[in-house]
């Protein structure tokens, strides 16, 4: 059986799914940038990388729906499908930072120093676990599936540890409390966007975590590829 039509769909759907993941990484890059410089025109460029992604979400997705239908390929472990759906959510994520830079440009709220460099380290995570996920989508490579899924566990503590602190910094009145929700807020869209990239890692995990360890010597040091 000839199955060179579906080996051409498919890698046509792995081409339109980086490109997907490009735009995340991009949007989530240009919304921290808008952070920094507390920047309202910003905004806008990533607003319009979110509508790009929406757009290609729904046409891989109907994409899928009619190959399923009329597709003779096996599945395959290497299938991607699930993996616009959660660049979409990261997106949603992302566009709930876009409303919460604006609400703290347009309202003039403001972070402590401390709050403000918490919430960068937490963009600067989610922004190298997106390329991560970009770079792993394009080459396989294990060790950046297995970064992703650990980095991910990383994140995730990193931003409870800093609502903690934070909870005890409102508690002794070093922060405002309009200040607080807006700080929170941010902290649980930037986890959303860490869960979404850990499934896309988790999915893409060829074998369980502990099997993803780098192959070593007898010596202890790691093999070479």
């Amino acid at each position: 059986m000839n199955t060179k039509p579906a080996v051409g769909e498919h890698d046509a759907r792995r081409a339109r799914i980086l490109e997907m993941s490009e735009k995340t990484v991009a949007m989530l890059r240009t919304v921290h940038e808008a952070f920094r410089t507390q920047d309202h025109a910003t905004l806008a460029a990533a607003e319009q990388l979110g509508r790009e992604i929406h757009r290609r979400e729904k046409a891989l997705m109907d994409t899928l729906v009619s190959e399923a239908e009329v597709s003779t390929r096996p599945p395959s472990k290497e299938d991607t499908v699930f993996v616009p759906m959660h660049l979409e959510r990261a997106g949603d994520n992302i566009e709930s930072l876009i409303g919460a830079t604006r609400k703290m440009i347009v309202e003039g709220v403001l972070f402590t120093d401390r709050a403000t460099r918490e919430v960068n380290s937490l963009f600067e995570i989610a922004l190298e676990l997106l390329e991560c996920v970009r770079d792993a989508l394009r080459t396989g490579n294990r060790t950046l599936i297995r970064h992703i899924l650990l980095a991910g566990q990383r994140c995730e503590l990193m931003a409870n540890e800093f609502a903690l602190f934070h909870e005890q910094r409102l508690i002794e009145g070093v922060c405002l409390p309009r200040a607080s929700s807006v700080y929170l807020a941010m902290l649980d869209y930037l986890k959303g966007i860490e869960w979404h990239a850990r499934q896309i890692g988790e999915k893409l995990a060829p074998a369980p975590l502990d099997e993803l360890e780098p192959p070593r010597a007898s010596d202890g040091r790691v093999k070479p590829a």
